[in-house]
């Protein structure tokens, strides 16, 4: 059971990074669309994932135009955070801990973007926002889709 588990995280960190590689540049900057973040809102479902995002994160960095410290230890950091707090809220809503996992990763990477390309926060933070949370609260109910299709966890 732990080999599943951990192969299923290494799916999911390499489906992660793989989407967003693919889907490049759009998945980086101020304006970003990462599409993989849909695969966020299966973590309400499959707790057990949250180190897959973390990993998931820190790859599909390695190709960021902004790269440095910032993209491969704050936002695998943030993330750690964000899937965490999104684990413990889905205990009372999936949608709740999606969307607050949304607002943590809108929030660095507005961060983020102000200290590396001097982005201002305010400007940063609501079309990042728009986009975590239409992925990653939309992703909810498409994961759950997926999740009744897998064993359970």
């Amino acid at each position: 059971m732990r080999v599943r588990r951990l192969a299923e995280a290494a799916l999911v960190a390499a489906l992660y990074a793989i989407l967003t590689w693919a889907l490049a540049p759009l998945s980086y900057g101020p304006i970003q669309f990462r599409l993989a973040e849909v695969l966020k809102g299966i973590l309400p479902f499959r707790k057990g994932l949250v180190p897959a995002f973390v990993v998931g994160v820190l790859l599909s960095n390695l190709l960021s135009p902004y790269g440095g410290a910032w993209e491969l230890i704050f936002m695998p950091l943030a993330n750690l955070v964000g899937a965490l707090a999104c684990v413990w809220l889905s205990r009372r809503s999936a949608y709740l801990g999606a969307a607050v996992y949304a607002v943590i990763v809108a929030a660095a990477v507005a961060l983020l973007l102000h200290e590396t390309a001097h982005l201002p926060w305010l400007v940063a933070f609501p079309p990042l926002l728009l986009s975590e949370g239409v992925l990653i609260v939309g992703g909810v109910p498409l994961m759950g889709l997926v999740q009744r299709r897998l064993a359970p966890e």
